[in-house]
């Protein structure tokens, strides 16, 4: 749980130090209030990453060059969490000493659904693998150090193929490692997020239907070893080398969403859309809370494209949620959750309203 929150020339945010309670949290403004920003500042704090932009720059305060983030954050003890960045350094700080970034992930797990993560459903493969590992690493942080190994041999390999492809066979067989090491993560990952998923849409009665979750990862033996990976790999040689780039790995995975048999985002509304896509986030959560993690769930903007029916069939989803922060432009749609803690932001200001508690 996030217990506090402090903000330096970070995007249009003024500077602040914010205690936040368990619970939800309803936070109203107009658009460009600051409401996303605040997200964000929670989000990367955690992360070391944005939802927004790879440019972390962007963050910066117009007239800044540099921005800090920091945190209290509680689950059996108190840890201070720290993110400072400017263009010449990034330093991850946990209890004021520098944090490898497995520590640092380890620290204050979040579950977001953002604008951005509406291609997750309707948008290109890269989109769902990045949804599916943030999964995995919420799960289980450690699990960076498999990324960053399949990241790095991937990255040579691309090397040794544009100049030719000697050598290839050595670079295979570290690939596979990791690639077998990720694949697994991957599969484990994706089973429990299908269980989840079904006990939700069965709890919350949204008239989706019945859906449909599948890894399908770009190696047909990647739940098969290291060995059977490598040598899949190698039947793959000749047309990498005449096309000089990796045509097979976790790189290239896909999640399929199937809704009654057919492909979710040809026949979805953009209703349909964001309850599912609001419902994943759900059982994403739930994963990572049943592994021992209890997380702080982001959602921006969670009502757009939902009438006030379906949104309050959907929040029963979040119901075990320990800390949730939800920001909207439409206050009365929110009348019947009966969110007590209402706050509003205003020219990058946060302001608890005077009705809630």
């Amino acid at each position: 749980m996030l217990a506090r929150l402090e903000v330096r020339a970070f995007r249009n945010l003024e500077a602040s130090v914010q205690p936040f309670a368990p619970g939800e949290h309803l936070i109203l403004g107009a658009n460009g209030a600051g409401k996303t920003s605040l997200l964000e500042a929670v989000y990367l704090l955690a992360t070391t990453r944005s939802f927004r932009t790879t440019r972390l720059v962007d963050c910066c305060r117009h007239g800044e060059t540099r921005f800090s983030l920091a945190g209290e954050v509680e689950t059996n003890r108190r840890v201070r969490l720290g993110f400072d960045w400017s263009s010449s350094e990034r330093r991850r700080l946990v209890n004021g000493r520098r944090a490898s970034l497995a520590e640092h992930l380890s620290a204050l797990p979040v579950v977001s659904w953002t604008a951005g993560d509406a291609d997750v459903l309707s948008g290109p493969p890269v989109a769902r693998r990045r949804f599916l590992d943030r999964g995995v690493l919420g799960l289980k942080p450690a699990a960076i150090e498999v990324f960053s190994r399949y990241r790095q041999a991937l990255a040579e390999k691309r090397q040794l193929l544009l100049r030719g492809g000697g050598g290839l066979e050595a670079w295979n067989e570290v690939l596979a490692r990791a690639a077998a090491d990720l694949v697994e993560l991957r599969s484990a990952y994706v089973e429990h997020l299908r269980l989840a998923l079904s006990s939700i849409l069965e709890r919350c009665r949204l008239g989706i239907g019945e859906i449909e979750l599948r890894y399908r990862p770009s190696l047909k033996s990647g739940l098969e070893g290291a060995a059977a990976v490598t040598e899949e790999l190698m039947a793959a040689s000749e047309r990498e080398r005449t096309l000089q780039q990796p045509l097979l790995g976790p790189h290239r995975d896909d999640i399929s969403i199937r809704w009654d048999g057919h492909e979710f985002r040809r026949v979805a509304s953009a209703g349909e859309r964001k309850a599912l896509g609001l419902a994943l986030v759900a059982a994403y959560g739930h994963v990572v809370a049943g592994g021992g993690r209890e997380p702080v769930y982001l959602l921006d903007d969670a009502d757009t494209e939902l009438d006030r029916d379906r949104l309050t069939a959907l929040w029963a989803a979040f119901g075990d949620a320990r800390q949730l922060f939800v920001t909207s432009n439409r206050p009365q749609v929110w009348d019947e959750i009966g969110i007590e803690r209402r706050w509003r932001c205003s020219a990058g200001r946060l302001h608890l309203d005077d009705a809630s508690g």
